[in-house]
């Protein structure tokens, strides 16, 4: 069967989860959205985390500074509180026993020592990062306007959202830390697959891009087993 070479259209995302990262590395072309008017209450200033106390919120606190009017690309970050240093105590405190925190450590170190003005650059910076520890080349693409409804990309800009998963994606099981205390945690942002699989993760995200089948005007992701 002839490959279909696919563009596809994510929203930005800060340490996205699983499902997200599996649909990008499945994508030849890859678009974030810029121009969107800013959604509240999604993955693109939050991940989740699996703390001690069970799941976890970080969220890089933002400024609209245009309102309810102002394009993802104008998302301020704040930087009031030092939450940077928050986010990575609480990272540290999550996964300082996990196999591969320390060997991982020091590049999320660098990454928050620097001050980022918009969410966007943030979140570039963080996304290459991810994809460098996976040792994978994808080129990241921006969008230059924004459409509603584009007829030549898959919109996947709704589709990975805190309150719901991905639906007919069954999700392995691997070693999460604090498994003692709570059942696997599916779908949690790439750094908890990350510090737990380390160099096994790239090899997980393909076997879950394996579940997810584009199509093209569609926002639906399905099964294709």
């Amino acid at each position: 069967m002839n490959h279909i070479v696919t563009t596809t259209l994510f929203s930005t995302a800060f340490f996205p989860p699983v499902s997200y990262l599996a649909a990008l590395i499945k994508a030849d072309h890859i678009f974030i959205e810029n121009y969107e008017t800013y959604p509240k209450q999604t993955f693109r200033n939050r991940c989740i985390i699996l703390s001690s106390n069970g799941l976890q919120r970080l969220t890089v606190p933002i400024v609209k500074t245009e309102g309810n009017h102002t394009k993802t690309n104008e998302i301020q970050i704040v930087y009031k509180e030092n939450w940077q240093q928050k986010h990575l105590r609480a990272i540290e405190s999550s996964y300082n026993t996990s196999p591969y925190y320390y060997h991982y450590k020091h590049q999320f170190i660098e990454l928050f020592s620097q001050k980022f003005s918009t969410l966007t650059d943030l979140n570039i910076k963080a996304l290459e990062l991810i994809l460098k520890l996976l040792k994978l080349q994808k080129t990241i693409f921006s969008t230059e306007n924004y459409e509603k409804y584009p007829s030549d990309k898959i919109d996947l800009r709704n589709v990975f959202s805190p309150k719901r998963r991905p639906q007919n994606i069954q999700f392995e099981t691997y070693y999460q830390v604090f498994n003692d205390r709570f059942a696997f945690q599916p779908d949690l942002s790439v750094l908890d697959l990350l510090f737990n699989t380390g160099p096994a993760s790239l090899d997980y995200l393909l076997r879950i891009g394996r579940q997810i089948s584009f199509r093209v005007g569609n926002t639906d992701m399905v099964n294709i087993e």
